[in-house]
């Protein structure tokens, strides 16, 4: 399977919310690096609105946080999301993805955003995984002028 295909693999396992799927396509060592108090981990209770900023590595998941927010928690706080992709390139063990998220939130606004994600496979999984975003538009999306606080709590596959 090339690195393109196990990153699109990965986009599937996400949306079928089946653990097992998601944890296969990713390396054990794998490190999810997302911008640093971002709407969406403080919004899960995984981050602080302090923690923005430069990268400190205040906000990267690991394996298993990886898939407990993409089999448990993504679709709790993303309801009826949808991606469309606008762009995919590939070379070699890399992949960078582009596509646009929308979806209905907890509250009940709209959530839209532009997101681009680097992807480096290793021996058939993903390794590593980093995300760029319109960091200040999901927040004015996630939280608008209100004090940011955790709309939901963050479960794992013991506790889902």
């Amino acid at each position: 399977m090339t690195a393109k295909e196990t990153v699109l693999n990965l986009y599937r396992a996400y949306a079928s919310g089946d653990p097992g799927n998601i944890s296969e396509l990713l390396h054990p060592d794998v490190l999810w690096i997302a911008p640093p108090g971002n709407a969406t981990q403080v919004a899960l209770g995984l981050g602080r609105p302090d923690d923005a900023g430069e990268p400190n590595g205040s906000n990267n998941l690991n394996h298993d946080k990886i898939v407990n927010f993409m089999a448990y928690n993504f679709r709790r706080l993303f309801i009826d999301a949808k991606n469309e992709f606008t762009s995919i390139v590939s070379e070699e063990n890399k992949v960078i993805v582009e596509h646009r998220l929308s979806a209905l939130l907890p509250t009940g606004k709209r959530y839209v955003n532009d997101y681009c994600f680097y992807y480096e496979v290793l021996d058939g999984r993903i390794i590593k995984i980093r995300e760029y975003m319109d960091t200040r538009g999901g927040w004015a999306q996630v939280f608008g002028n209100e004090e940011p606080i955790t709309l939901l709590e963050f479960v794992s596959g013991s506790n889902a």
